[in-house]
């Protein structure tokens, strides 16, 4: 939206100096800031990416990053969001900004945190991307940040078993 208004008002601009020969500064200076704020959101959104570091899984953003320590992943794993999200008490949890990736492979990496940093995580990483404990990464190569992770958790010894009676 940004875009189109810096186009419209310099078209406008534009088209007002060609008729009348009157040029408008303030429209033209609102129009270049559109088209500088339009380019920079364009441009800043590409920054956010995943990052597997030494220390951890670096989730970096436009002006700061967050690290997931290695010790503190449980599981990783890639699934497609329709799956991970089919489970009957996840059903309503599927945002309409994650439906365009139903289909999608996504890594799902099991976290050893508080409930409250697993959120502020997915808030960082974006909207309905937490789940429990589940931190829910949207990747070009899910498969690929699986196998890079996979080898570098720390094994644990496997839960205790229910048993019925």
């Amino acid at each position: 939206m940004l875009m189109y208004g810096a186009a419209v008002m310099l078209i406008g601009t534009g088209v007002t100096y060609a008729d009348s020969h009157k040029f408008d500064w303030e429209f033209l200076i609102l129009g270049v800031l559109l088209l500088v704020l339009g380019l920079g959101f364009h441009f800043g959104a590409r920054r956010h990416y995943v990052q597997l570091t030494e220390d951890g899984l670096r989730l970096n953003g436009l002006l700061k990053h967050e690290l997931i320590p290695v010790g503190e992943i449980r599981q990783v794993r890639t699934q497609p969001l329709q799956v991970l999200f089919s489970a009957p008490n996840r059903r309503g949890l599927l945002l309409r900004s994650l439906r365009q990736f139903e289909r999608t492979p996504a890594c799902v990496v099991r976290l050893e945190l508080e409930p409250g940093q697993v959120a502020r995580l997915g808030r960082w990483v974006g909207r309905g991307c937490a789940i429990d404990q589940d931190l829910i990464l949207l990747v070009a190569d899910a498969q690929e940040l699986e196998r890079t992770l996979q080898p570098r958790i720390p094994r644990r010894p496997p839960a205790p078993a229910s048993h019925r009676r």
